[in-house]
């Protein structure tokens, strides 16, 4: 079969299969079609015809008039190989099945239909995705398996041999400003696989970071030296299901997959230069870190924010994950004391060396002119910010005086178009709908800024960690090799 190229996403027409008037998933899918903003037609396919979404139901494929680019398959497996045909025989290039019930099930008659599929796809030349999957995600045309997906295009390339995990990742990265260039939920992999993608992924223009959530490999050596080029390349996040035994024997049932042991996986990645995660919320974290983080010249870390305990938390997080929190030196600690005696009346409860903890300086002026003085600081190479929204308000349900975390947030990002320095932000601890709410508005606050937004001080540290050493393990690489 032939390699996979841009026409692979690139389509003009889509037919699903098996989408009826009544509510059913392949209504579904003209629905996310329509909703992600699909410019070319979408025909519905069903022998009972009708009417689905202001659409004419095609009794058959032949039936459409013209070509169709892409067909996707909600159909009892059955009937599956003759579609194959009928999109063939239609022009189509593509047919991804939503379908089940093939290897993944473990029943010999799921095996061989499976195979089936594979053999007529191979003597018509036309691509299968799944079966069991979701499809493509292309926001670039509008192409989705889920309509409330981002609409806008980014940097991002995914792969996701869950099609559950899948919606959940792009809908947690998406929430938090991550935009996907493409996205394959791609299920059994009887036809393109891993390897097919990751390699596409190599050569795309679009794609600048990759992300992968794979149960299990088929051709391991093939994968090792994709995977091993692609690094070369690209930053690659690797999520690996199934590591476990308990972990494998559901891999197994879900994918049919192979998921090899732990610890030749570790092996694996690490060689490579993949960066490895252990769930979705890890995988998102770092794609907020590749897609907002200015890569720091080192560790050197100054912490500010809010609560006195939450600072000592942070601190205590980020040196377990391999950072330093310099001191300021005699010189500079005396000149930070002046800086605050000018905005504030005195400078109890506060906390004034790294971390920093300036919750009681009550003027955006204030807090401006101190975070730009530690930011200038050549000792240090990033800051991090972290607000506890949950204290924020705090003795007051409503608080009567400015919203504190909006007047830290703006006199950091005053700071940070000051100085230029690499900056992340830590929005935590919320305990309500409210908070919740306020959370969300300030994150867009930071991310149209483009800083890194993280609502977890471990995870934020952790992420941060990986991304680190990423980048110095791309420097030694660069240094060794002149």
């Amino acid at each position: 079969m032939s390699k996979i190229d841009d026409s692979f996403f690139e389509h003009s027409s889509v037919a699903i299969a098996g989408a009826s008037a009544e509510y059913n998933i392949g209504h579904a899918f003209v629905q996310c079609l329509q909703d992600a903003g699909f410019q070319g037609p979408i025909y519905p396919l069903n022998p009972a015809g009708g009417e689905v979404r202001g659409l004419k139901v095609y009794r058959h494929i032949a039936d459409i008039p013209g070509t169709v680019d892409y067909v996707i398959s909600c159909i009892p497996a059955r009937f599956t190989p003759q579609l194959v045909k009928d999109s063939a025989a239609k022009g189509a290039r593509i047919v991804s099945f939503f379908t089940a019930g093939y290897s993944e099930s473990g029943r010999s008659e799921g095996r061989d239909l499976e195979l089936e599929l594979l053999r007529v796809a191979q003597a018509t030349d036309v691509r299968l995705l799944g079966p069991n999957c979701l499809g493509l995600y292309c926001p670039r045309i509008g192409l989705s398996f889920a309509a409330d997906f981002p609409k806008e295009a980014g940097n991002v390339g995914f792969i996701g041999q869950s099609g559950g995990n899948a919606i959940y990742l792009i809908r947690a990265a998406g929430h938090r400003g991550v935009r996907f260039s493409k996205a394959v939920s791609y299920g059994n992999a009887c036809d393109v696989d891993e390897c097919d993608l990751l390699e596409y992924f190599a050569t795309d223009n679009e794609t600048e970071v990759v992300a992968a959530y794979i149960e299990g490999v088929k051709d391991g050596r093939r994968f090792r030296r994709v995977l091993r080029d692609l690094c070369a390349l690209k930053p690659v996040v690797i999520l690996k299901g199934g590591y476990t035994t308990a972990g494998a024997v559901a891999a197994s049932s879900h994918t049919g997959s192979l998921a090899g042991t732990g610890e030749s996986w570790e092996g694996l990645l690490n060689q490579a230069g993949a960066v490895r995660v252990y769930s979705l919320d890890e995988m998102a974290d770092m794609l907020v870190t590749f897609s907002y983080m200015v890569p720091p010249r080192g560790r050197r870390a100054v912490i500010c924010g809010s609560n006195g305990g939450f600072s000592v938390l942070t601190a205590d997080d980020y040196i377990r994950a391999g950072f330093e929190l310099p001191q300021l030196a005699p010189r500079e600690q005396a000149d930070l004391l002046e800086l605050v005696a000018k905005f504030s009346s005195t400078d109890a409860g506060m906390m004034l060396r790294n971390p920093f903890d300036i919750t009681n300086v009550t003027s955006p002026e204030g807090h401006h002119a101190i975070m730009r003085s530690l930011m200038a600081n050549p000792g240090f190479d990033l800051l991090v910010a972290q607000v506890s929204i949950s204290n924020s308000a705090w003795p007051f349900a409503e608080s009567p005086y400015v919203y504190w975390p909006d007047m830290f947030l703006d006199s950091l990002l005053r700071a940070q178009r000051d100085v230029g320095k690499p900056a992340a932000v830590i929005l935590h601890s919320i305990c309500s709908a409210g908070e919740f709410e306020r959370m969300a508005r300030l994150r867009e606050k930071c991310q149209k800024a483009g800083l890194p937004v993280y609502d977890s001080i471990p995870k934020a540290a952790l992420a941060m960690d990986r991304f680190l050493r990423y980048h110095e393990r791309r420097r030694r690489q660069h240094a060794e090799t002149g």
